[in-house]
């Protein structure tokens, strides 16, 4: 028996689908409803939508102030720093919740705010200091560390078999097969580079896509006659797929350091 529940969270319709196996109806709900509390959770505490969230009270602090954050915000903070790192700064939240703020599509990030990740310093699971005040816009990177903890959730009241979609963003847990439809960002039919990957097993997919198609997507460099519309990434977690699909988004055709990542990670890519 399949057990689907869908609720609007993190600006699109998060759904979750359990295989209900040997697990009881009511422990499948009871643990479908604490997946979309932990999804609801970091919604309200990493959104630059809001400004009494974690992002909003880092974009109005002062050089020195030190702030009392979520230990989930910390993470997925900790997690930016190292990829922006890694990537050479093509994945960096700082420049999207700048660009974004100033086109009046951050309400929560407001003021003069330049700071970077680098100006984030953890003092401890709770606390940080900012070393210049930071507009921050955590985006899709939040939304895969939601899915990757409604996982886990999931996991934690029995559920084996599941799927996590977060407009795009998601996971699967278990041996069945999910169907996946991935195509072209600017067409409609199904882009044929693509037919490897038709599903989802036991792991995370992440797709971002640039221009018109997604005109929220700030892009870090030009990339001149290697322009991509679309990047789509199975990976062993969302988190790690949407940060891919990010550096991914702006990399050359090669870029040796991408490559070796998905490597390491076994991950796969494709870019259209």
């Amino acid at each position: 028996m399949l057990m689907s529940r869908a609720r609007p969270l993190l600006g699109t319709v998060v759904s979750i689908h359990v295989h209900a196996d040997c697990v009881p109806f009511a422990a499948i709900e009871h643990a479908i409803d604490e997946a979309f509390h932990a999804i609801a959770h970091i919604n309200r505490v990493m959104s630059a939508h809001h400004p009494e969230s974690d992002l909003g009270r880092m974009a109005r602090g002062h050089a020195g102030d030190e702030l009392t954050v979520d230990p989930q915000t910390l993470c997925v903070i900790q997690a930016a720093q190292s990829w922006c790192q890694r990537s050479g700064g093509a994945f960096d939240p700082c420049h999207a919740g700048d660009v974004l703020s100033r086109q009046g599509r951050r309400p929560a990030l407001v003021g003069d705010a330049v700071g970077g990740l680098h100006d984030i310093v953890v003092v401890s699971d709770t606390c940080l200091r900012l070393a210049r005040p930071v507009k921050l816009d955590l985006g899709g990177i939040a939304k895969g560390f939601a899915v990757d903890r409604a996982i886990e959730t999931l996991v934690k009241y029995g559920v084996s078999n599941a799927l996590v979609n977060a407009g795009g963003d998601m996971r699967a847990i278990g041996q069945h097969q999910w169907p996946v439809d991935i195509r072209h960002a600017d067409q409609s039919l199904m882009d044929m580079r693509l037919r490897s990957c038709q599903s989802l097993r036991g792991q995370a997919m992440a797709t971002s896509v640039s221009g018109r198609w997604n005109p929220e997507f700030v892009s870090r460099r030009s990339l001149g006659k290697a322009k991509w519309q679309s990047v789509t990434v199975v990976a062993n977690s969302c988190l790690l797929a949407d940060v891919l699909t990010k550096w991914a988004m702006q990399a050359s055709l090669l870029c040796p350091q991408l490559r070796q990542v998905l490597r390491l990670h076994g991950a796969r890519m494709w870019r259209t």
